[in-house]
């Protein structure tokens, strides 16, 4: 249970929250003209204000408190004017960097959550050079098929599920050149051998295939996937303690 003083400040605090939401603020600058049609297009809903942003989570009486945690940042209004000032992602991929205010969306509950694995190429395989093959993998609640358009429509909209409850979105398949099967070196991100957004819904069980065509020139690879929702962002799971929604392995290729 929160302290008096917290649940004081939980009560004022929603109050403030509306007043920013329905007029402007120094602070905030929440437009919310009612000459707009609708009016509500530009305002915060009062039912979709989260108090759990006007808090640390370090104080006195919360729950999960332990020794290594960081500050959260605060933010009476949700942060909904955070990227004010700043460069605007905008559907762009701005590889100079940018601010992205559109909303994390809707999150599944654990027993919709995303699981991956590669089932060809397999561990420690030795592949033809030059030579065309096909990754396979294996979702499991991934609603696959919806890739929007990423030179338009990066990350403008919210991840949204289907009506089972799963993330509708994707998977992309990246493979990175790597040296060694037992490197240690970490591989640059800007650099990749292949790469591609799978856009169709698979074998409709979640199975997804990409080919590689032409295959890869001989070296030791390590293929990853990037399970995204529909407009390209990582998937958000509703737990931060469970198995990883994503997969690599490592392979080789040869003469």
């Amino acid at each position: 249970m929160l302290p008096l003083t917290t649940t004081t400040l939980l009560l004022s605090s929603l109050g403030a929250v509306y007043g920013l939401a329905v007029k402007q603020n120094p602070s905030h600058d929440v437009p919310c003209q009612s000459k707009r049609t609708p009016p509500a297009a530009t305002c915060l809903s009062p039912d979709a204000l989260q108090t759990a942003s006007l808090y640390t989570g370090l104080e006195e009486g919360s729950p999960g408190i332990r020794p290594g945690l960081s500050k959260s940042a605060t933010d009476s209004a949700n942060f909904i004017n955070f990227c004010a000032g700043r460069t605007l992602t905008n559907g762009q991929q701005n590889k100079s960097g940018s601010c992205n205010g559109i909303p994390l969306g809707r999150i599944p509950a654990t027993t919709n959550m995303i699981s991956t694995i590669i089932t060809s190429p397999q561990p420690g395989d030795r592949l033809s050079a030059n030579t065309t093959f096909t990754v396979s993998i294996q979702t499991r609640h991934l609603r696959a098929g919806y890739l929007v358009n990423p030179s338009t429509n990066y990350y403008t909209a919210p991840q949204d599920l289907d009506e089972n409850g799963d993330i509708i979105g994707h998977c992309h398949i990246s493979i990175q050149e790597i040296g060694s099967l037992r490197t240690v070196v970490v591989p640059d991100p800007t650099k990749f051998a292949f790469f591609k957004g799978v856009d169709d819904e698979g074998d409709g069980k979640g199975g997804l295939k990409a080919e590689v065509t032409g295959g890869l020139p001989e070296g030791v690879y390590r293929v990853c996937t990037m399970v995204a929702a529909r407009n390209h962002q990582p998937v958000a799971m509703p737990v931060a303690q469970r198995g990883a929604q994503d997969d690599c392995t490592k392979f080789e290729v040869g003469p």
